[in-house]
């Protein structure tokens, strides 16, 4: 008896600890799911923002021999970041995909409509000022209106506004890309965190600093970068539709190299002429 008594209290304690169990897991699971696909988007986004940096030099390095026009720097965008929307090695397999991409009227995603709809490039450096004849501008080839590249090593003396004529000739751009979170469950969660700190940072640029320096060497703690951020777009005019759902994810790059050719105020593509500096898809202090 005394031992039937033992074999039914071991058989009603394990009864009660699988019960505990299978409650412990119910409640862990949703965490865990949670920890597992994060882990997953971020990996994402860290190779989104990988090659975010890099196609944000190749624009910058195009649009330093090319007269620092949207044009150019939208190409080296698109190069750059095709590897985001292709899984071939071959070179012509890549410009397949990217032609599949545009045929398809959207509901394929490529690195062109990516570029075109959900990047903002920002030109901090040459400032638009910097552009006008009262600035560093001359006449240029056909009529341009552009900044020297020539002899610049013979120009110490040539400033404005404190700023030297070989401060002028850097090209430094900022790269704003929305992109598209994927992973089920946690994309809402992350693109709702990314609402909010873009909102945050939008805020903290209408914040009044004053720096006595105005050398373009500063621009990283000075007004210029303040101005630069107050260019930002907004995360809904950025994402569009995916601000809608909150599946986007505000990213972003910078890159600065030494021109190779006049900096231009127009762009000299004519199919892209109107979107220079146009506040859209690029925008110029």
């Amino acid at each position: 008896m005394r031992r039937l008594r033992l074999v039914a209290g071991l058989q009603a304690s394990r009864r009660q600890y699988g019960g505990q169990a299978m409650i412990e897991f119910i409640i862990i699971i949703p965490v865990l799911l949670l920890l597992i696909f994060g882990a997953i988007q971020i990996a994402f986004i860290y190779s989104a923002k990988t090659t975010l940096n890099y196609a944000t030099f190749q624009a910058a390095r195009l649009g330093a021999t090319n007269h620092a026009s949207y044009s150019a720097m939208r190409r080296g965008l698109v190069r750059g970041m095709g590897p985001l929307f292709t899984n071939n090695a071959r070179l012509s397999d890549i410009q397949d995909d990217i032609e599949a991409g545009i045929d398809s009227g959207g509901s394929r995603r490529d690195a062109v409509s990516e570029v075109d709809n959900y990047t903002r490039i920002i030109r901090i450096n040459p400032t638009a000022a910097m552009l006008e004849t009262s600035g560093f501008g001359q006449s240029a080839a056909a009529g341009h209106v552009g900044i020297p590249n020539d002899h610049l090593m013979y120009r110490p003396d040539w400033q404005k506004d404190g700023v030297t004529i070989q401060d002028a000739n850097l090209l430094k751009i900022r790269v704003q890309y929305c992109y598209k979170l994927m992973v089920p469950i946690v994309n809402k969660i992350i693109g709702s965190l990314s609402e909010l700190n873009n909102r945050r940072d939008m805020a903290s640029y209408r914040e009044h600093h004053t720096y006595q320096d105005p050398r373009f060497a500063d621009a990283n703690i000075g007004e210029v970068n303040k101005a630069a951020g107050s260019l930002t777009a907004t995360y809904e005019s950025l994402c569009g539709d995916r601000a809608k759902n909150k599946e986007g994810f505000v990213i972003f790059s910078e890159a600065i190299v030494r021109m190779q050719s006049s900096a231009y105020i127009k762009d000299i593509d004519e199919d892209y002429e109107s979107f220079m500096c146009d506040g859209e898809r690029m925008t110029c202090l």
